[in-house]
């Protein structure tokens, strides 16, 4: 969907029109990166001195994740970079959020790591994907950016929904937690980001709800098959197979709660490979959803 001027974004503006800023990068009281880009008050990192070569080192925070870039987005789309600075109180408040959120990576600078500079930045970084606004943009976004920025921008409802999830569930998780390198080298983080994904996954890993799911299923049917697509390891694989199955949590990630104890009832009984085929899907189909889309590749 494309921004028209009701968003506030301007479409006949140049980006590189905005008043430049003076500001300068220096070891000591020497300067060494004039800056004659618009970045309206935002300064370049600090050189902390140079290596053993005499070449300038710049101590870099993580890039930016999945997570923060879904917050980030959300925010572009109800706050105009163009008529704001970073002194904005939505800017100064998701920069705070944004430091609260679980840390991913080593943090080299407490003091810029998503600091409000940084978030105008990132706002600023999106400009140059927005179809309606005719200026460039800052134009240092990575590939991330536009990836999100496809998934999304096209249902802003979604959007909103998964940026509140994520900040919701954020508080569940600590900085440090094994689940979160865990998810790098696994199958991936999911479309709503890594936060969400540790989320599900905990929540399909909960012993009690899905014991229960299976002997709920048994005494219904007397068989585990998988509600995608039929396949029932008893039947393939014998004695072997019986009260096999995974259980996928059916709740959209956009819409899980803090708190929300899981239940059988949250369940759906699946298939090994429908259950890694509905985690890639992007979004995330439902079981109903694989269905369908099962059918359409068979035909």
């Amino acid at each position: 969907m494309m921004l028209s001027p009701s968003h506030g974004h301007s479409t006949d503006t140049d980006f590189t029109s905005l008043r430049p800023s003076t500001c300068i990068a220096k070891i000591g009281h020497r300067p060494i990166i004039p800056c004659n880009l618009p970045c309206r008050g935002i300064h370049f990192r600090r050189a902390r001195g140079p290596d053993n070569n005499g070449r300038i080192v710049v101590p870099r925070n993580p890039p930016w994740t999945r997570d923060e870039l879904i917050l980030a987005l959300d925010l572009f789309f109800r706050v105009n970079p163009l008529h704001t600075s970073k002194t904005n109180p939505d800017i100064v408040a998701l920069s705070k959020t944004l430091n609260k959120l679980p840390a991913q990576g080593r943090i080299a600078d407490a003091s810029r790591y998503r600091n409000p500079n940084g978030v105008y930045m990132k706002l600023c970084n999106f400009l140059r994907l927005d179809p309606s606004y005719h200026g460039k943009g800052l134009t240092g976004g990575g590939k991330l950016e536009e990836v999100i920025w496809k998934e999304f921008e096209g249902d802003q409802d979604r959007l909103g929904k998964t940026a509140e999830a994520i900040k919701a569930g954020a508080t569940e998780i600590k900085s440090g937690d094994p689940d979160i390198a865990v998810i790098a080298t696994e199958e991936g983080e999911f479309a709503e980001g890594r936060i969400l994904t540790i989320l599900h996954k905990r929540r399909e890993r909960h012993p009690d709800a899905v014991r229960k799911k299976k002997a709920m299923v048994m005494k219904e049917k007397g068989r585990l098959a998988c509600e995608v697509c039929g396949f029932d390891f008893a039947v393939m694989y014998g004695s072997l197979g019986n009260g096999f199955a995974e259980c996928h949590h059916t709740i959209p990630l956009p819409e899980m709660k803090t708190g929300h104890k899981t239940k059988p009832e949250d369940f759906a009984i699946v298939c090994a490979n429908y259950h890694r085929m509905i985690h890639r899907s992007k979004p995330m189909l439902s079981v109903d959803g694989m269905r369908e889309a099962m059918k359409k590749f068979n035909q």
